[in-house]
């Protein structure tokens, strides 16, 4: 072989190798991304349009863990493989015999079957790589129905009428969302995944004391309907009965954050037309998703998030943990702001996010035991505990009889830990003290979703809702179908990805 041909094929060697190498790294960013989150390509391009200010990076880090071992290991292996094979061929003869054929000598060159053989698999490797990409992120079906079209809005959403929606003893409202508060956690024997230990045993009890609406007889919940399964999403779609649909080719009013869907009439702007003091805790920084933009401009809301709570004397900067501040710290603050709010003559809403439980495999504070193996096993436990111990402080204050408590997961787990096997994966809902009498109400094996809970929570409040229906979401408490139940959730889930003129017209 001339030196122009084993420079030429040493250089396919490479080039074919790094193919290799950079398929198998993807391919293990990829496999760590899967098992570690369960996000799609919609999830991804939000959060690359939102604001990312406290955001967390850890993660990277996990990254780096679960692919250095893998890609190290196969460089290793494909280093020795080439060396050996060069050096192999500088001493020996690269021809190998095929046979003869009337005295004639079939031969191939081995340095060249190897090369086809490389060219192919790499090739073969990098369409797998690919194919896997989209089928988990869901790359093709986004593009899909982005460019097809759903009416669903046109006919389904109604908008909110302040005027009609009246009360004449409306109460309180403290709104807990629970981050990845799922039904799974709990025992099978009573709704949930877990074949024998119930991680929310108090959310259980909660539960079936108070007021729970269910997909089944036992504990369970509701579905998180696609665009409304991840915390942003999540809140959004409990505040506005629609799903977050926003266009990813930049849409002025939510990319620059100044105008947060001005048109849109959620939850918060209701109540602050009702007369309501309003205020959202969370132990991050509140611009994380665009929370802050959202809370401020639907409702006036007052905000308090790691800086207010560092400003107020509860932590210094050097006292932050991951993305802020604890669980216990939050309900801490939680206490003193509502003894605060509650000594004023006015209404008021405390909605309040919790993260201890966030992926990747939940936060361990100082208050939580180590009593199971598992790392979730005891965050989830501890969650559980402190979110009762709240609860239990709430009904020994002097404001409780006139306060309403929800409690909500925002979206299932998007980890495998705890759940790597649950077959239906429900969100967690709790209605403390609404004055309803659960014996009166169709509260099991139902089929409903996030933006149902738009006009239940209301509901749960003491207010009226003209026909009981807002946005695409049904008061739970009005006994009536919903659009889940009429539709079919596997529809709703379809449409609501697709383009909407509706939807751009009224909430862009």
């Amino acid at each position: 072989m001339d030196r122009k041909a084993r420079i030429f094929n040493r250089i396919c060697f490479v080039i074919f190798t790094v193919g290799l190498i950079a398929d198998t790294a993807l391919m293990g960013m990829f496999e760590w991304f899967s098992a570690s989150f369960g996000v799609t390509f919609r999830e991804i391009i939000y959060t690359m349009k939102s604001p990312l200010a406290g955001a967390n990076n850890d993660f990277f880090g996990g990254a780096v863990k679960y692919v250095a071992p893998k890609l190290v290991a196969f460089i290793i292996i494909m280093a020795v493989g080439v060396f050996v094979f060069f050096m192999v061929g500088r001493f020996v003869s690269t021809e190998i015999v095929l046979g003869r054929t009337q005295g004639s000598v079939k031969k191939i060159d081995a340095i060249k079957l190897v090369k086809s053989i490389l060219f192919i698999v790499t090739v073969g490797y990098s369409f797998y790589v690919i194919y896997s990409i989209n089928e988990r992120l869901e790359i093709s079906s986004f593009i899909r129905d982005y460019n097809s079209g759903t009416e669903i809005y046109d006919e389904y959403y109604v908008k909110p009428d302040v005027e009609a929606i009246t009360s004449d003893r409306p109460k309180n409202l403290i709104y807990i969302y629970m981050e990845s508060m799922e039904t799974t956690y709990a025992s099978k024997e009573v709704g949930g995944e877990q074949p024998e230990i119930n991680y929310i045993p108090n959310l259980t009890a909660l539960a079936d004391e108070n007021v729970s609406f269910s997909d089944e007889d036992g504990l369970g919940g509701f579905i998180s309907a696609k665009n409304t399964d991840w915390t942003m999403a999540s809140l959004w779609a409990t505040e506005t009965g629609a799903a977050f649909s926003f266009p990813i080719e930049g849409n002025s009013d939510f990319g620059n954050q100044e105008h947060f869907s001005k048109n849109t009439i959620t939850l918060g702007d209701i109540l602050k037309q009702k007369g309501y003091y309003q205020e959202f805790l969370c132990g991050s920084d509140a611009r994380f998703g665009g929370r802050r933009a959202f809370f401020e401009q639907h409702g006036d809301f007052n905000i308090y998030d790691l800086y207010t709570a560092e400003e107020n004397g509860y932590l210094t900067p050097d006292q932050e943990v991951n993305w802020g501040f604890e669980d216990w710290m939050l309900y801490k603050i939680a206490k003193d702001e509502l003894t605060r709010i509650a000594a004023n003559d006015t209404p008021f809403n405390f909605t309040m996010l919790t993260v201890d439980t966030h992926h990747v495999d939940g936060w361990i504070c100082p208050l939580c035991e180590k009593t199971y193996p598992g790392h979730l096993d005891n965050v989830v436990v501890c969650a559980d505990k402190q979110v009762k111990e709240f609860v239990d402080w709430c009904r020994s204050q002097e404001w409780y009889d006139d306060t309403v408590i929800v409690i909500q997961g925002d979206h299932p787990r998007m980890d495998q830990a705890l759940v790597s096997d649950a077959a239906d994966r429900m969100v967690y809902n709790c209605f403390i003290n609404t004055g309803y009498d659960p014996q009166t109400l169709k509260m099991k094996n139902r089929t409903w979703n996030t933006m149902d809970m738009f006009p239940t929570v209301l509901s749960a409040m003491g207010y009226s809702i003209p026909e009981g229906r807002l946005g695409l979401g049904t008061d739970m408490f009005s006994g009536q179908e919903t659009l889940c139940e009429k539709l079919g959730s596997d529809y709703i889930d379809s449409e609501v990805q697709k383009y909407s003129q509706f939807y751009a017209d009224n909430f862009y």
